[in-house]
């Protein structure tokens, strides 16, 4: 019996009805220090008491903190807690600097091929206490790569937008001669093509997938096998897999795809309003789309969710199939002014660092941006601090 989740069950239900007896519709009842519906960290919607239940499971689970005893670790991970690295504004959202995680490969000093490590890309940044050793990276790697961790506020808007709706906004030849490209990141599963739409190098084709795999490369934990690839079915430590059932898994993955999105500012100033026809006018929104489609609506990101090269011509990072060394997918632009540093690594500590970060198909937009007057930059920075 899994006591942590129906103990939350249990405080979400009598929550439920105290609210109710007191006049209170029960949809409006979070619990004590829970953001509300619509807020950084809050649900995405008015929840019924079911979904409430489930929900702040859901929520228990992200903020746990997994021990010894629960299976933690590889024995390497990264953080004992998926709130652990979400954190800045409101739970679920982006990870400061010193939360950046590693890879590693060798590309024998720049010349080329480049190759993954016998073990794969990713090295764990710790061990627990009860394990030798300490932080070690591979002798044989001459090149490593940041990875910032993105906020996931709204990230469950991204199931609705259809694979064709993202192919749409391909041009892997640019054939409309704008200099940039873009092009969608292509996951096999189950021998099935699917287009990924979550992480950096857009390796992952649903939500459900993202919690799977997070919590087998971030928590070393086992989850049960869903037939898509993407679980930890097992490891060698003396916790019976898998370490997550079924519906603890179901309940993660409910909470963050009910996270709200963030909301604009909505600024009045024209000063901000500038900046929106600027960020047209630089062609910002050839890949920061405003919006996509969904299938419950308009999902107002600022991302095409496509792959671009925006590095510079030195970079020396990962690559993997489908998604080359410098191709990194369009990161969302709402609620950024939440989650600096930015760029896939933290290299900039400002939005003006990253925009001046840019570089291959976003250098026309980067170099419009230098030449603006002072009080244009201004304004467009403005508008992004808005969103």
């Amino acid at each position: 019996m899994n006591t942590r989740r129906n103990s939350v069950t249990t405080l979400a239900a009598a929550l439920v009805t105290a609210f109710t007896l007191c006049g209170t519709p029960a949809l409006l009842a979070q619990g004590p220090g829970i953001p509300g519906v619509g807020q950084l960290g809050g649900p995405s919607k008015q929840l019924s008491p079911a979904e409430l239940a489930q929900w702040l499971a859901g929520r228990a689970q992200f903020d746990r903190d997994f021990h010894r005893a629960d299976g933690l670790g590889t024995p390497e991970l990264n953080a004992d807690s998926c709130r652990a690295c979400h954190e800045q504004a409101a739970m679920g959202g982006a990870g400061t600097l010193e939360l950046n995680v590693s890879r590693f490969a060798r590309v024998n000093g720049g010349l080329g091929p480049y190759e993954d490590l016998p073990n794969g890309q990713a090295i764990s940044k710790l061990r627990p206490p009860w394990e030798n050793g300490r932080e070690n990276y591979p002798p044989e790697a001459d090149v490593f790569e940041q990875r910032q961790t993105p906020a996931i506020f709204g990230l469950g808007l991204f199931d609705t937008i259809s694979d064709a709706t993202i192919l749409a906004n391909e041009d892997p030849n640019d054939l409309n001669g704008d200099g940039i490209k873009g092009i969608a990141r292509i996951v096999t599963v189950n021998g099935q093509p699917e287009v990924g739409k979550f992480g950096w190098k857009a390796q992952i084709p649903k939500l459900a997938d993202f919690v799977n795999d997070a919590m087998a490369g971030e928590n070393g934990i086992t989850t049960p096998d869903n037939g898509r690839g993407f679980a930890l079915l097992g490891d060698a430590d003396l916790v019976a897999d898998p370490e997550l059932t079924t519906q603890q898994v179901s309940d993660l993955a409910f909470f963050i795809s009910n996270l709200a999105q963030p909301k604009r500012v909505g600024s009045t100033d024209l000063v901000v309003a500038r900046g929106e026809e600027i960020f047209t006018e630089i062609m910002c929104d050839r890949c920061h789309k405003p919006s996509l489609q969904g299938s419950l609506g308009p999902v107002q990101a600022y991302t095409d969710l496509l792959l671009h090269d925006v590095m510079p011509p030195d970079f020396l990072g990962m690559s993997e199939v489908g998604a080359e060394m410098g191709f990194y997918r369009t990161p969302p632009l709402w609620g950024i002014r939440h989650s600096p540093p930015y760029m896939h690594d933290g290299r900039a500590e400002t939005l003006t660092d990253a925009i001046l970060a840019h570089s291959r198909e976003a250098l026309p937009s980067k170099t419009a941006f230098t030449l603006l007057p002072s009080g244009e930059q201004t304004s467009l920075i403005k508008f992004l601090e808005d969103l």
